[in-house]
């Protein structure tokens, strides 16, 4: 003897078949399959040093944002609390290590760039 078991469906329930139904009707569903399997592979292709890798380079790119949001906030200070200066002070400026050590960096830079050109 079988029994009949009857399935209520709630509201969201219906919105949900609903939702579906779109999704096989206009071919969406096969986009997301791919989708899951694209990323199910990149997850077992990921190594522990490829992590390791990437969060190096989100720490670089981190430590780079906030060491340049700390020289443009000091400039920023600087230019506000001293008056523009003039050619010889811009001159004066470069008996500072400070300044030196950030203009040889730019330089240093400008050069890396170029030898990548």
């Amino acid at each position: 003897m079988s029994e009949k078991v009857e399935v209520v469906k709630t509201k969201e329930m219906e919105e949900l078949e609903k939702k579906f139904a779109m999704l096989v009707q206009t071919g969406r569903i096969d986009n997301l399959i791919d989708l899951l399997a694209v990323v199910s592979d990149n997850i077992e292709m990921t190594t522990a040093p490829m992590v390791e890798k990437m969060v190096g380079t989100v720490d670089n790119l981190a430590t780079a944002g906030f060491v340049t949001e700390n020289a443009i906030r000091y400039a920023k200070r600087e230019i506000k609390n001293n008056e523009t200066p003039s050619l010889f002070g811009l001159l004066k400026l470069l008996k500072d290590e400070e300044t030196r050590k950030g203009l040889a960096f730019v330089l240093y830079l400008t050069k890396g760039i170029g030898k990548q050109i």
